[in-house]
């Protein structure tokens, strides 16, 4: 199988909550070879945390919380079981970004049967998608495929891309993904089951998964952002290329069971939902200004300025990771951000920015403080609160 569209990314960035359960994954994959994803213009790519998409998932890693099973409940009736894996929202956040058209169920759409794209019997249609300037959640529900017990289905590649050609690497963006395992965090970040019952094994040791829903479906999640951080997503129309079906293991890697081609063409929805925010802060014992921010509901880019750029130790380069954010009524979500890019937007380094997805959706207006860390392992002296007129 080729190496240079896999679904296993590059560069991942994990919250701290998940950081702290995946000492032993993360042995496991860094055995394993990681897969592309292109590099920033101009930038210098940030080195953060890395993992395989489909190790972390057959390992069992939580990767999302939720505040109650009835949001959860409500999150499935509107976005689809595979979203909720994805990105973790109330029913009111939900409603709120379909009816602001960030976020579009195509399966409630009246052309939905017409994006569903089938070959060697099995059917991959788009569900969910929420999007904003920089990143994209994507769900695809896949039908006529099934897997025994204790096996963990996957595609051999994915890729999300844009054009006509999806042999052309400038034509793709960024992005990870995986199947939905059945599985949530629940309040004390632990994994357990939709229903909010404790993980079960099986014989073996192995986790339980349930990948199908009632019906037999299964879901893809993706979460793609562009490779510029000055390009945007929105109204942009996006290719995303499945290719051949099995399972994945530690120990015999990708195993085929369906050989096919699923290349699905959607529209992202075009409505901007970030707000740009001057700060013009300096981050205390840095050599790095935060001069503005691009914020949304799911994803926000922080743009500095720096009087002399850091020499790069080891995977650190030395730029602040805005990690999370305090909100006006006190709350504290010191580890929201996921996934996402970081560098150097100039030869001089003079500028630099970080550009990070969420792990939940938030609302804008309650934001009060920026999270920043000025490591990538900060201890507390390293961490920060930047606040921002909102």
């Amino acid at each position: 199988m080729s190496n240079k569209k896999n679904i296993f990314t590059e560069k991942i960035e994990l919250s701290e909550i998940v950081l702290n359960k995946t000492d032993q994954a993360f042995a496991m994959i860094r055995q394993e070879d990681s897969g592309h994803m292109k590099k920033a213009n101009a930038g210098e790519a940030g080195n953060k945390r890395m993992f395989k998409t489909q190790a972390a998932v057959i390992a069992g890693i939580c990767i999302l919380s939720v505040s109650s099973i009835s949001v959860v409940a409500a999150i499935r009736h509107y976005w689809g079981r595979g979203m909720n894996g994805n990105i973790q929202a109330s029913d009111e956040q939900q409603q709120e970004l379909l009816e602001k058209n960030i976020a579009k169920v195509y399966r409630e759409e009246p052309e939905s049967p017409s994006l569903a794209v089938t070959d060697s019997g099995v059917t991959i249609v788009p569900d969910t998608v929420v999007v904003d300037e920089r990143f994209a959640y994507m769900s695809f529900q896949i039908s006529g495929y099934r897997v025994e017990d204790g096996m963990a289905p996957t595609f051999g590649e994915v890729n999300v891309y844009q054009g006509d050609d999806p042999e052309d690497v400038d034509s793709w963006f960024n992005m990870s993904g995986s199947m939905y395992n059945g599985t949530i965090c629940n309040e004390e970040g632990q994994p357990v089951y939709e229903d909010g019952t404790p993980l079960k094994q099986d014989e073996n040791g192995r986790t339980i998964h349930y990948y199908t829903d009632q019906d037999g479906n299964m879901e893809f999640i993706i979460q793609a952002y562009v490779v510029d951080p000055n390009d945007t997503l929105l109204g942009k129309t996006v290719h995303v290329r499945f290719q051949n079906l099995g399972t994945h293991s530690k120990r015999e890697g990708f195993t085929l069971a369906v050989e096919g081609d699923w290349d699905l063409e959607i529209v992202l929805p075009d409505v901007s939902s970030a707000r740009d925010i001057t700060v013009g802060q300096k981050v205390e014992g840095t050599n790095f200004t935060l001069e503005s921010i691009s914020i949304s509901p799911i994803s926000m880019k922080v743009n500095y300025s720096v009087d002399a750029a850091p020499a790069k130790q080891g995977d650190d380069s030395g730029i602040p990771k805005v990690r999370g954010v305090v909100l006006k009524d006190g709350t504290r979500l010191p580890y929201l951000t996921d996934g996402g890019s970081l560098g150097y937007t100039d030869s001089s380094r003079s500028k630099a920015y970080h550009m990070a997805g969420y792990d939940r959706v938030i609302d804008v207006d309650e934001v009060a403080a920026l999270i920043i860390w000025t490591s990538w392992t900060a201890n507390e002296d390293e961490r920060m609160e930047i606040p921002i007129s909102n």
